[in-house]
């Protein structure tokens, strides 16, 4: 008992210290190791990089003003008010033919069902999506255990290939060959192999009527793969020796070689009694070897057991964690895109339930007429002479003109509005300064950013090549300080009067690739204040598409002080020593 027990107390002894002795020898190792770390402002981008969002641009209007736009689709069947008049609410600018509003209100109606549909079956699909399972929790497959002792297969008897000798057939039939069957009657000729090159000599005719009984003969030929063709049947009583002569075996015949077909050549003559007929040719080949008795039928084999059916796991386990994740938020996009076009055309569906009432569009205010359009097809109202104010607008090529079909300004001075993203909400909320430019005659003044609009201009797309495509954009509303020499209508930019003020609502993105993922939750690989690696949990947003993805980085991470590395490759762990560096890698295949 004591020897039992001292030896498990020298086993746990020597487990110890090899534990021990691999954790310093892990220690020891690691501090060989050295890893690179990148400061994060390094690799950061701001919104700011996709679009410059401290220069707007956009037109001088009316404070307080009307502005009506015509959809191209509909038809203007009357316009009541001309340039320049003075109209009070309730006017009636203009009126729609109540057939076309007719029309566009059903098309409109049928276009938000349409939505509603869709949104529902996208709802769907996105909540099957999420109840997918990724391909790495797939349960393992069924195993299939082979019998040990397996049946024997029974033993069937090998059966001998019978072997014929080819044929021998003569070249020439003269006196002096011997048949090689037959007694010479009439049942029983004296038989003759030949092939279709065979030559009946006159000899061999001769020694035949020379017999001096009614000898009968039969010339057989074949072909060279040993078929038999036909016979000719000879009887010595009937041979006349004066007129004897040697002849071939296909001499009165039209024979094909290819198709074996034998015919009788209707300008030819017959030399011997022709017959298609096959004589009894078995004594040319031998018997058949006897083959063994079948054996007896083995008894079954028990049957091997059934293989295990793989469960049907319908679409689980068919992607994995990291592609559900990109298809989910896919989805999310696709919902979120149907639920905004929903609203536009729920929008559009009430603006067009308004004109349907009477077709009348009627002024909101008191105010003058400055812009009014023409009815498709009628001649526009002569325009008067450019003033010296109009000359210099057109000399500055800068004349704002956002396509409304008419426009009624009331009292209440100008503004500057300008075409925003909905980044601007944070970046420039109401109330910030900004400082504005005519591009007429290079006025400047400073405003102040009074609002923006409820609907966006646009919902997502681009309006031109460097707008992000996944931004909708808004009308912003700027107040003029001192508007004396800003011209309506006019062209003019707005900048932030302090860019420190652009610092709140960006958003920071980083390289997709200098974070990892683990069970949907991101971590980056950061030094710490000892310089060493430790794992940063990160929450993140979007990713944005284009040479290298980008995505959003919410919290977890300091743009400013955080230092990480490309959390890939054998030295990368918690611990490790770290040192800084400047650059930021790109992933190989980048270029």
């Amino acid at each position: 008992m004591k020897k039992a027990i001292i030896a498990l107390l020298c086993i746990a002894i020597l487990g110890g210290g090899g534990y021990f002795g691999w954790k310093a020898y892990e220690r020891k190792r690691d501090e060989s190791k050295v890893v690179s770390v990148v400061p994060v402002r390094n690799m950061a981008m701001s919104t700011q990089y996709w679009y410059n969002s401290n220069e707007l641009y956009g037109g001088i209007e009316a404070a307080n003003s009307q502005r009506v736009y015509v959809d191209t689709q509909k038809l203007v069947q009357s316009v009541n008010v001309t340039q320049g008049q003075r109209v009070r609410k309730g006017d009636v600018i203009l009126e729609y033919d109540m057939t076309v509003v007719e029309l566009e209100l059903a098309q409109k109606e049928n276009r938000v069902r349409e939505i509603e549909q869709d949104i529902v079956m996208q709802k769907k699909e996105l909540e099957r999506l999420k109840g997918l399972r990724p391909a790495e929790e797939r349960p393992a497959s069924p195993t299939y255990e082979m019998p040990e002792d397996l049946p024997d297969e029974p033993e069937y008897p090998e059966y001998p290939e019978p072997h014929y000798e080819p044929l021998h057939t003569l070249p020439e039939i003269g006196a002096g060959v011997q048949p090689v069957s037959g007694t010479g009657t009439a049942e029983d000729p004296l038989l003759f192999l030949c092939n279709t090159r065979s030559v009946v000599r006159k000899s061999f005719l001769m020694m035949l009527a020379g017999l001096g009984t009614d000898t009968h003969v039969s010339l057989c030929v074949f072909d060279d793969n040993d078929n038999f063709l036909y016979q000719w049947r000879l009887s010595a009583s009937k041979i006349d020796t004066s007129k004897a002569e040697e002849w071939r075996v296909t001499d009165g015949l039209i024979f094909d070689e290819e198709t074996g077909e034998v015919l009788v050549d209707p300008e030819g003559e017959l030399k011997a009694q022709l017959s298609l007929s096959e004589p009894d040719l078995s004594a040319l080949y031998p018997d058949e070897p006897e083959l063994p008795e079948e054996p007896e039928e083995p008894e079954e084999p028990e049957p091997l057991p059934e293989l295990p059916e793989e469960p049907d796991y319908g679409e689980n386990y068919q992607h994995t964690r990291s592609e559900l994740q990109s298809m989910i938020i896919a989805q999310e996009g696709a919902v979120k895109r149907q639920e905004i076009a929903l609203k536009t055309a729920q929008l559009a569906l009430e603006t067009a339930k308004k004109q349907k009432t009477d077709g009348k569009v009627v002024a909101e205010m008191d105010g003058i007429v400055k812009k009014i359009g023409s009815i498709s097809g009628e001649e526009p109202e002569e325009e008067p002479e450019d003033t010296e104010e109009d000359l210099m607008a057109e000399e500055g090529d800068a004349e704002y003109d956002d396509g409304a079909f008419a426009v009624i300004e009331g009292e209440g001075g100008v503004e500057l509005v300008c075409d925003a993203d909905e980044f601007s909400f944070g970046k420039m909320p109401v109330g910030t300064k900004m400082r504005v430019m005519s591009f007429m005659n290079g006025a400047e003044t400073t405003g102040t950013v009074l609002g923006y609009d409820e609907e966006p201009t646009n919902y997502g797309g681009p309006a031109s090549y460097y707008d992000n495509p996944n931004v909708s954009r808004y009308r912003m509303h700027i107040g003029l300080d001192d508007p004396t020499d800003f011209r309506l209508y006019s062209g003019a930019q707005a900048t932030l009067l302090d860019e420190g003020d652009a610092g709140s609502g960006l958003v920071n993105f980083i390289p997709i690739y200098y974070l990892r993922e683990e069970d949907g939750a991101y971590y980056a690989m950061a030094a710490d204040e000892n310089d060493r690696l430790v794992k940063k949990p990160v929450i993140v947003g979007s990713v944005e598409q284009g040479m290298v993805e980008m995505i959003e980085i919410r919290g977890g991470l300091d743009i400013e002080h955080d230092r990480i590395c490309f959390p890939y490759g054998t030295d990368v762990r918690e611990g490790v020593k770290t040192k800084n560096t400047a650059e930021v890698l790109m992933p190989s295949n980048m270029w």
